[in-house]
């Protein structure tokens, strides 16, 4: 199901439908999700058992750190597969094995959070009775800040832990209204739950609540992997009687993502009892509910007005005077004066994103595009998005037109949409290839032309051959830089970092010489090495050209290109 449908009908089924948040609701607000806070463990967990300095694996985003690290766990029969419904569990359990400990952890976890956009939108609705029972697994205040933000007191609303479980039940039987059911309890609380015999032995009353609950109500799930065993049970348990879920389920995912195996056999078991049952893909948490509230219209307008005044709000911090002396730091970004604010929209029944992009692949056409709730978004030769996409039946061209707030947010589609499209366009017409790597976006040398006259300057400086064997294995590596798009005060940027990268491998043994290699190789670019070898990339990219209009495909293109125009120079801190 699109997020549009969703929006259509839920005004009329927001009272009785029982909202079920996890952590995945808080990561806009600053919070580790429970899949980063995994991986946390697992470091924390690998680098005390084999004595390693926690420091040297600090980048969990790097896909050769992780698999090191995973192969360690994967050869020992003491702990479940990679993505386990159980890891989250028994990995703390195993990196803190006391609760206090724990407790401790997420307590510092939970410092300085501030609520999000979307949490405000959902003490709108709980004010405005829109929103009646939440659920959450989350141990932060988020939900209780965003009703008390609304309702001022706690007179009218209650929340439901494991320190107060028997008036819990009486409450939710009294039908006070909005009522919030913390599963996993409070981190306060001295009976804070969270391994896996705990989660078993959860609070019965609290779960029995989440039961009545979906016998008698739809259910909308948010930022749930389904991790936890306990929630899981109870989902299953209320699908086994006669009648369930009277107004269907809703299960939020992040567009691209893959479901849990669990979760999408608990899908597929409602829909074999005619229960309405969807996935509803979103971009974030907070845009989800920027685009859900706009569709009740009976909403008082003072309460709209301060969620806009929220959503626009822009912090004006006076910068410190320009300095005067010698540069102390440098930077790896450089401007971007202009980025793609039109693309392709092409309106057909199509699956997600991945669907899409496995359809591109299997074409061998040269497109860039993802799915929208509009559509198929994209750049590249209309002729090719024709060809590609009739599968789909009768389709309708149109313009997308791209938000200039896409890049604000990491996990956006459209940002990735853009960085790809940078990507292609860095790369175009030079002896570079652009490579993607789940979430990293890399330019390397085209080994047939790796003696090249063009790459001389890049050995000169690296004063190494640009590609080579990983010694003791059949791993190539090639030197590269990585690209990202950020935006800072109010300007768009392209940061470049230089690094190496190594060929996937299937044998676990040599993978885990890949990154201890790659450390090795980058920790002697120094400052001034690294700015030399930054210097030369440019170079490479700018030519002699203080300013470049580069595009993802050729000038004679009939269709939306993706085009941008950078400016050579990076810049530089000073001193006052």
């Amino acid at each position: 199901m699109q997020l549009s449908e969703f929006i259509r009908l839920y005004p009329l089924r927001a009272k009785s439908l029982a909202w079920f948040f996890g952590a995945g609701t808080s990561a806009s607000a600053g919070i580790p999700t429970a899949s980063e806070l995994v991986w946390e463990f697992k470091r924390k967990i690998y680098c005390s058992e084999e004595g390693y300095q926690i420091s040297l694996f600090n980048n969990l985003s790097n896909p050769a750190i992780r698999n090191q690290i995973q192969s360690y766990f994967n050869s020992k029969n003491e702990y479940p597969k990679e993505n386990s419904i159980k890891e989250y569990s028994i990995y703390f359990e195993k990196a803190y094995p006391s609760a206090r400990d724990r407790s401790d952890y997420l307590m510092q976890q939970l410092q300085g959070m501030q609520n999000s956009f979307g949490h405000k939108v959902i003490g709108v609705l709980m004010k405005n009775e829109f929103i009646k029972l939440v659920f959450t697994t989350n141990f932060d205040k988020a939900f209780e800040n965003a009703a008390i933000d609304q309702l001022k007191t706690m007179d009218k609303f209650f929340v439901a832990s494991i320190d107060n479980t028997l008036t819990a039940i009486q409450k939710y039987h009294s039908n006070l209204r909005p009522f919030i059911t913390k599963i996993h309890g409070d981190y306060f609380s001295e009976k804070l739950k969270n391994t896996s015999e705990e989660l078993k032995q959860q609070d019965f009353q609290l779960r029995d609540i989440l039961f009545h609950s979906c016998i008698s109500n739809g259910l909308a799930v948010m930022g749930y992997s389904g991790r936890d065993e306990s929630v899981m049970e109870i989902f299953n348990k209320a699908l086994d009687q006669s009648t369930s879920f009277p107004n269907g389920i809703f299960w939020f995912i992040r567009t691209g993502s893959n479901p849990l195996k669990e979760v999408v056999e608990f899908i597929d078991k409602a829909k074999s009892k005619k229960i309405q049952a969807e996935f509803v893909e979103i971009e974030t948490f907070d845009s989800a509910w920027a685009e859900i509230v706009k569709g009740i219209s009976d909403l008082p307008v003072e309460d709209i007005s301060k969620l806009n005044t929220n959503y626009f709000k822009r912090t004006n911090i006076k910068l410190p005077d320009k300095g005067t002396k010698y540069p102390v730091i440098r930077f790896n970004g450089i401007e971007i004066e202009e980025l793609p604010s039109t693309a392709r929209l092409i309106k057909c029944d199509a699956g997600n994103t991945k669907e899409i992009k496995e359809l591109i692949h299997k074409s061998k056409a040269d497109l860039i595009a993802i799915r929208k709730q509009s559509g198929i978004v994209g750049f590249g030769s209309d002729d090719e998005f024709e060809k590609v996409f009739s599968t789909y039946g009768q389709t309708e061209k149109d313009i997308f037109q791209i938000p200039e707030s896409t890049i604000n947010y990491d996990d956006s589609t459209l940002k990735g949409l853009l960085t790809y499209g940078l990507l292609k366009a860095l790369t175009n017409n030079k002896p570079l290839i652009d490579i993607k790597r789940r979430n990293r976006y890399l330019v390397i040398p085209d080994p047939k032309m790796i003696n090249d006259p063009f790459f001389e300057p890049l050995k000169k400086v690296l004063e190494t051959p640009l590609t080579g064997i990983i010694p003791k294995t059949s791993i190539k590596w090639i030197h590269a830089i990585e690209i990202c798009l950020q935006k800072k005060f109010s300007t768009s940027f392209l940061v470049i970092s230089p690094t190496t990268l190594a060929s996937k491998t299937d044998n676990q043994l040599e993978r885990l010489k890949i990154a201890p290699f790659i450390k090795e190789c980058t920790a002697k670019w120094f400052n001034n090495k690294y700015s030399n070898i930054l210097d030369v990339w440019l170079d490479l990219i700018f030519l002699d050209k203080k300013e470049i209009n580069i595009s993802a495909f050729g000038n004679e293109l009939k269709g939306f290109n993706a085009n941008y125009k950078l400016k050579r120079e990076s810049a530089f801190s000073r001193t006052i």
